[in-house]
């Protein structure tokens, strides 16, 4: 081997741990959100503690493993303004997490549309867009529900 050959070697290496050592710090040091049930719907709670009228609500599944049910909100602020809310409930950690990787996995405008998951036990609520008014609102109320 040239010293050329062990010159790429080491670049090849060095981008390696460029890009994984922050995965791995990642994963390491940050804590999963712990599952637990929680019962009722916890969407429609943090939208109605925050004051955002629910207009609608109707159910749905999401197409991946482990989902359980859950529903497609309707809310409305005091200006009129419309949002469209999602909530899905999950049979275990290990579906709800793999459902969690699976949407931070697609690009955005690649089949990945642009908002925020929250996590509130064994429950995924989904808010888009993530710039929203009504996110701002309804986020505090939602870690409210976290811790209790």
């Amino acid at each position: 081997m040239t010293n050329q050959d062990n010159g790429s070697w080491a670049v090849i290496l060095i981008l390696i741990l460029v890009f994984l050592l922050p995965i791995g710090w990642m994963l390491v040091f940050y804590s999963a959100e712990p599952y637990h049930v929680v019962s009722g719907e916890p969407l429609r709670d943090a939208a109605q503690a925050a004051g955002i009228k629910v207009v609608s609500a109707t159910d749905s599944t999401w197409p991946v493993p482990g989902a359980t049910g859950g529903k497609t909100y309707t809310l409305s602020d005091e200006d009129g303004n419309i949002y469209i809310v999602q909530s899905q409930s999950f049979d275990s950690a290990a579906s709800r997490d793999a459902a969690i990787q699976l949407y931070n996995a697609q690009s955005v405008g690649r089949g990945r549309p642009v908002g925020k998951l929250f996590i509130i036990g064994n429950h995924l609520v989904y808010v888009t867009p993530y710039t929203s008014e009504i996110l701002k609102r309804i986020a505090p109320e939602l870690q409210k529900l976290k811790t209790a």
